[in-house]
């Protein structure tokens, strides 16, 4: 059961392909109001007492309450995906770390106890919103970010000739404002670069796709994002250079000012590993 303390959304989404994922979000306002109670209020019932220690790397209080909701946020998602495989566990018999060092540096990682299956877990938080998505095989990845203007030298960077030019025709198509695309691609491609294995060290130029086919055989509701009437909500198949079938898929969001990516990946092999460098660009994501 999710505990009562905090206002949390747990989804159960099938991808196009088959993959089932599970995604949480947690309102950062929720963890606020749970942060005076310590050490034995409800954040301590979630988190084991390394986890909240490491959330003390960030000295602003605003950014360790973020790193605490995502990891909150990853503990729910992990939870629910696993009860709905009958592995019926409580919040402190699984723990949540970190690669710390290394191109995946940053990247969280799930300990689970013997004869668990295991998952793979991806952390996103921005302004108020923490979110995460868990996956039992293969790749996932998510970002989640403000919908905001982005300048001609954001587009020129972050994004080919190729995905602009798709950008705005799906803009045109959707009937949505190029500020929102610009915004749900820079989160799919992030989202994309965390699939890659690469973490956040991978150049979002090397990092491409070609657009996206969307399926629409299912509703999707992901609180509170999706509770606007002009809520855009896409399961897609994303088309990634040299790899026509490459088992991308994932779901895409625009709502409440905000825009998600949700990108799982099937492969073992990828065709952009390239050890690369961030560039200082990446710096205003996280």
């Amino acid at each position: 059961m999710n505990p009562p303390d905090f206002s949390v959304e747990v989804v159960k989404v099938g991808l196009p392909g088959g993959q089932r994922i599970t995604v949480a979000v947690v309102p950062v306002s929720s963890v606020r109001r749970a942060w005076p109670l310590q050490p034995d209020g409800p954040i301590s019932r979630v988190l084991t007492p390394a986890e909240i220690a490491a959330s003390g790397m960030h000295v602003v209080l605003e950014r360790r309450l973020a790193h605490l909701s995502g990891r909150i946020a990853a503990k729910l998602a992990l939870l629910s995906h696993l009860r709905g495989q009958g592995f019926f566990l409580e919040a402190r018999e699984l723990g949540l770390t970190q690669m710390m060092a290394g191109p995946q540096e940053g990247r969280p990682v799930a300990q689970l106890p013997a004869g668990v299956p295991a998952c793979d877990v991806s952390i996103s938080h921005s302004h108020g919103l923490a979110l995460a998505v868990v996956a039992s095989g293969g790749r996932v990845g998510v970002d989640l970010e403000r919908v905001a203007p982005r300048s001609a030298a954001f587009q020129e960077e972050a994004f080919t000739e190729g995905e602009r030019a798709w950008l705005e025709q799906q803009a045109r198509v959707e009937g949505r404002t190029l500020d929102e695309l610009s915004s749900l691609g820079w989160c799919l491609k992030e989202a994309l670069v965390k699939c890659s294995g690469q973490g956040l060290r991978a150049a979002l130029q090397q990092v491409t796709f070609d657009g996206w086919t969307v399926t629409r055989d299912r509703q999707v509701h992901v609180a509170p994002l999706t509770e606007g009437v002009d809520a855009f909500v896409r399961l897609v198949h994303l088309k990634v250079p040299g790899a026509p079938d490459a088992g991308v898929t994932g779901l895409l969001v625009l709502g409440q000012g905000y825009a998600l990516a949700v990108l799982h990946d099937a492969r073992e092999v990828h065709p952009w590993s390239v050890e690369s460098r961030r560039p200082a660009l990446r710096e205003a994501s996280r």
